[in-house]
């Protein structure tokens, strides 16, 4: 994908150089031989240039918006994946919550049925404290002088006595156990009630937080829902935009077309190209992508370079005409030449032009002296074909290497 968008905007920067050389020409043989072209075509150039500068305006804000888009999406993912984190931990801390709950229920349940117990066993012991007082006091209140007439037993009488005391001592120590121990157990089942109480009102804050996590997670889940449509419509956009530039493109080649058939009626150059420099040619990059040694993009190398001293001669590989002598980034000081009505060669780098912009050139012709202007890492001429405006690669138009 990558490659194919580096390519088209490879294409696209091509054709917009072809029509800049174009338009340049135009203007340049306002009084020669063209007159007639810059009626209705050169209209229609300017026109689909501006045209393309539009679409290229509205393709480079739909580009940010995407990336707004994507941005503002991954937030609010980050967002969401935050809140799902807190809303699992709430839940597990309410889970935690109603099984302490439960339990404090479990055990106000049992320390109440421990509390009847003893309540039950405190009324007991409280019947037989009446009990053992009400026999004591019968005991204790025996006529002593009429035992022997009654057939009684002193000594019987006095043990007695003692055995009813030692009872309802015993009956009062178990009674004040009792009572302790129902205390102890009224003490604990308040702490519970209010342990239970306590945790029944956190779990009711954690209850309120886990919605309110939950409502924000719904409007982010929302927000996202609506840039995902947002941003299935932008894409649709820059899809529609970019076949609306490859339109207008083939019609810039189109209309460049029809221009060259009348600025140069000849036909295109017949056999193959001669070489840009005499003698030895030392080709140092050829045509195809590569990494560029400046920006290092990887971007397509339109042509071939050959390596060269400064001030070396470049001659014309064919006849034709001098479209373009001037300097353009990357190229440095640049010349093209157009060689019948789809033909354009372009020599980049150059230290000085020798032909001039209009001038008809002969194939071998010293048109320029080679250098290293521009963007380039050291002296060499950089030599393209374009054909219709679209770059080819030279080795499948040049004559055999000498």
């Amino acid at each position: 994908m990558r490659m194919m968008r580096l390519h088209r905007q490879s294409t696209l920067s091509t054709r917009i150089l072809a029509v800049v050389v174009v338009a340049a020409l135009a203007l340049t043989l306002v009084c020669g031989r063209v007159s007639d072209v810059r009626g209705d075509l050169t209209s229609d150039l300017a026109s689909a240039q501006q045209r393309m500068e539009r679409l290229r305006s509205q393709l480079e804000e739909i580009q940010r918006l995407i990336k707004e888009n994507k941005t503002a999406k991954y937030s609010l993912l980050t967002q969401l994946s935050s809140l799902n984190g807190q809303i699992d931990e709430m839940e597990n801390e309410l889970q935690q919550l109603d099984a302490s709950i439960r339990q404090l229920e479990m055990l106000l349940s049992k320390t109440g049925a421990q509390i009847a117990t003893k309540e039950k066993l405190y009324e007991e012991l409280t019947a037989d404290t009446a009990s053992a007082v009400d026999l004591l006091y019968h005991v204790s209140n025996l006529d002593m002088s009429g035992l022997p007439f009654a057939g009684g037993d002193l000594g019987s009488a006095i043990d007695a006595q003692i055995g009813v005391s030692a009872v309802l001592n015993q009956i009062a120590l178990t009674l004040s156990a009792v009572t302790t121990q129902r205390l102890s157990l009224e003490t604990d089942r308040t702490e519970y009630a209010a342990t239970k109480a306590q945790l029944q009102e956190i779990y009711s804050l954690k209850i309120e937080q886990t919605a309110l996590l939950a409502q924000q997670r719904t409007a982010k889940e929302q927000a996202v829902s609506y840039l995902s449509s947002k941003g299935s419509k932008y894409s649709a956009d820059e899809g529609r935009i970019q076949a609306e530039m490859d339109r207008e493109e083939e019609l810039i080649s189109e209309i460049i077309r029809k221009i060259n058939e009348q600025l140069y009626p000849g036909g295109d150059p017949t056999g193959n190209l001669s070489w840009p420099l005499r003698g030895h040619i030392n080709v140092t990059d050829v045509y195809g992508y590569r990494t560029h040694p400046i920006t290092r993009q990887w971007r397509l190398h339109a042509g071939l370079d050959m390596g060269c001293a400064n001030g070396t001669a470049v001659i014309a590989p064919a006849d034709g005409t001098v479209v373009y002598v001037g300097t353009m980034a990357g190229y440095g000081k640049m010349l093209m030449i157009q060689h019948g009505q789809h033909m354009t060669t372009v020599y980049g780098h150059l230290k000085s032009w020798v032909a001039k912009n209009g001038e008809l050139v002969t194939r071998g012709q010293v048109v320029a002296l080679s250098d290293n202007t521009g963007w380039s890492t050291g002296p060499h001429l950089h030599f393209e074909v374009r054909i219709d405006g679209i770059a080819k690669d030279p080795m499948k138009y040049l004559a055999p290497k000498p």
